[in-house]
């Protein structure tokens, strides 16, 4: 699927040739695959140099963080305008005759207990959308970061013998995976004893492919 999705960046005229260098400059990666509970090499597979081998741009994987983090904010900051403030709006003294400044109404900001004029209004989103490339790049950035700190594991299959989350969690401590585990399954269905050992599990998700 992330070939197809790469390739759309090049023009036609040049898919063949630039697929045609690629077999001769760009070698694939060979992974182990593992069993998920024993550890236990089965065979290896050759991961597309294109998407994990390509050389990581931090800043795009900064980027796509800082996306991530802001898309999900959302500020209540609010501040109430003169129409809003408590108190009747009355005009504090005539428009001509005493020589000051005109006012229309003493809840305008230029009083005391006034509204606030230009201040934050509730609810402020601060979602943008990250181009598209941005992202792919940045998803290629990460798997191939993630290869190449050894922190990417292709195991043959996601079955475990039991629901239990005590299970998983020993698992995760004696292999050292971290603090935060992602499970992606080629399948759209996952299998039923990870999905209930991890389903109470904050730090360890889920995902189908």
């Amino acid at each position: 699927m992330f070939p197809t999705v790469l390739r759309i960046f090049l023009q036609p005229s040049l898919r063949k040739m630039c697929t045609n260098l690629g077999k001769f400059y760009i070698r694939p990666r060979q992974v182990w695959i593992e069993d998920l509970v024993t550890e236990k090499k089965v065979g290896l597979i050759s991961l597309h140099a294109d998407i994990f081998g390509t050389y990581p741009r931090i800043d795009i994987i900064h980027e796509n963080i800082t996306w991530q983090r802001l898309y999900r904010h959302i500020s209540y900051a609010n501040t109430k305008i003169s129409v809003e403030v408590r108190g009747g709006g009355r005009k504090p003294h005539a428009q001509k005759g005493l020589g000051i400044a005109r006012h229309g109404s003493i809840r305008s900001p230029l009083f005391r207990k006034g509204g606030i004029s230009h201040g934050p209004r509730s609810p402020t989103p601060y979602f943008y959308m990250l181009p598209f490339y941005n992202r792919i790049l940045g998803l290629t950035s990460t798997l191939s970061v993630k290869l190449a700190q050894d922190d990417l594991y292709i195991v043959k299959e996601l079955e475990i013998p039991n629901d239990d989350p005590s299970f998983i969690l020993e698992l995760s401590e004696k292999r050292n995976w971290g603090p935060s585990i992602l499970f992606v399954n080629s399948n759209s269905t996952l299998p039923q004893n990870i999905t209930i050992a991890t389903n109470s599990i904050k730090h360890i998700n889920l995902m189908p492919a």
